[in-house]
């Protein structure tokens, strides 16, 4: 049966826990238990029987639980981060938080007095992930002052400040402009009221103008950042702030504030019990963990092991022109771990092994088929008592698009829930003919 697992979403500071240290004997069996496929009859290298014929086999039950997440890529976990804006489709802003600022320069000659009272050429960096998209029309980037003393993700009490009496900067790109480095000027004198009044700087951006604009922004050590002159003085050098949050007062979760989205528009609640969500503004992710027989893996040599989903049009009203890659990922965590959440700190690496993907658009139906032979074997090698069978569908585009992708949960009807289909060799025994 689907259970609905939660995250909130915000703070997502991965708890390494040594009951996952047994997912490691999974990723270490993953690459030794490739079998190549060698005969007329797809029959491996080392299997014993090869006039055997291929046989088939569907297990509906094999999915014993499936639920969907959400709040992902979760703050703190990753640097990427889009700006988009769909109108009530997708609406997704970015703040960037510069929680300490200068009060004094260092003057180019002794002086009685290093207070910062002069700010010009004010500006705020960032970099672009120009080879995610980059438009083909103009797009305007607008800056606000979004400090607020109320709690650090309450999106009901920022999405109001993106307003026209607390912009602090705005900027034209033509699409020549959308290079990696982008350079969004910044007004001076609200730059220099902050550092007087030894206040933070919260800069919020929001995208707007072009057709269905969107700029994944890329956070790295140096960027985004603020960089103002300091004095009239030329030979005095400009002083440049990077990203800081002192807020709340755990470090780690702070640090994760440094940069993140906030949702204007375009939020889903959880899908019904009967779905599994994939992807969309809310950063879907669908868990399913499995039961394999072991009388059936230990008899047979599975030469395919099929995952078979029922996809349904998405219940997002965007994104549905949106071809979205969908990426399966093995849990690495032992069999002690058994929050879902948890379970999601312990992904196999990208790569880790052959795993089928598929591009998929969101208002699509029909069966999709995700081949999972590698892990199956895996699975068999480690044995169920020592790695979670299980794995976690996902897109690279979770959070930067509103197209969702949709399937049938365990809770649906009997013939369009997931199933394993296992093509396979009985085993027969080794021997000389």
């Amino acid at each position: 049966m689907t259970r609905r697992a939660t995250t909130d979403g915000v703070y997502g500071v991965p708890d390494r826990i040594l009951r996952g240290a047994l997912g490691i004997a999974l990723l270490f069996v993953v690459s030794a238990c490739s079998e190549q496929v060698t005969s007329s009859l797809g029959c491996p290298e080392l299997c014993t029987d090869q006039s055997a014929q291929l046989r088939d086999t569907v297990l509906a039950d094999a999915v014993v639980f499936d639920t969907t997440l959400t709040g992902y890529p979760l703050l703190g976990t990753t640097r990427e981060l889009s700006l988009v804006a769909r109108g009530d489709t997708a609406d997704v802003r970015v703040v960037a938080r510069f929680d300490t600022l200068p009060n004094r320069f260092v003057p180019a000659k002794p002086q009685s007095d290093s207070l910062i009272a002069f700010v010009d050429s004010a500006t705020m960096i960032f970099v672009i992930d120009t080879a995610f998209v980059r438009p083909t029309s103009p797009v305007t980037i607008d800056a606000f002052d979004v400090d607020t003393t109320a709690a650090d993700t309450n999106r009901a009490a920022l999405v109001p400040l993106f307003r026209d009496d607390r912009l602090i900067g705005s900027r034209t790109f033509q699409p020549a402009e959308l290079r990696d480095t982008l350079r969004l000027p910044l007004n001076n004198s609200a730059v220099l009221a902050k550092i007087q009044a030894n206040a933070r700087l919260r800069v919020g951006l929001k995208i707007r103008q072009g057709s269905y604009p969107t700029l994944r922004v890329t956070g790295t050590a140096f960027a985004p950042r603020v960089r103002f002159r300091v004095s009239a003085d030329s030979t005095v050098a400009p002083d440049t702030v990077q990203l800081t949050s002192l807020t709340p007062s755990d470090p780690l979760v702070a640090s994760g504030l440094t940069l993140y989205p906030v949702i204007a528009a375009g939020a889903l609640p959880s899908p019904p019990q009967s779905l599994l969500a994939v992807g969309g503004i809310n950063g879907a992710r669908s868990y399913l963990r499995f039961l394999i027989p072991s009388i059936v893996l230990d008899s047979v040599q599975v030469i395919r092991a099929s995952l078979e989903l029922t996809q349904v049009p998405s219940r997002s009203p965007g994104g549905s022109g949106d071809t979205l890659t969908v990426l399966t990922t093995a849990i690495l965590a032992g069999v002690q771990v058994t929050d879902v959440p948890t379970e999601l700190n312990f992904l196999a690496p990208v790569g880790a092994f052959p795993v089928d993907t598929l591009r998929l658009l969101p208002g699509r139906s029909g069966t999709r088929t995700l081949e999972i032979v590698n892990l199956v074997r895996a699975w068999k090698v480690v044995g169920a008592d020592k790695a979670t069978r299980a794995i976690v569908i996902t897109v690279p585009q979770e959070g930067s698009s509103p197209g969702e992708l949709d399937f049938y949960s365990s809770d649906a009807p009997a013939d369009v829930r997931p199933r394993l289909r296992l093509t396979y060799v009985p085993r027969r025994g080794f021997g000389i003919p």
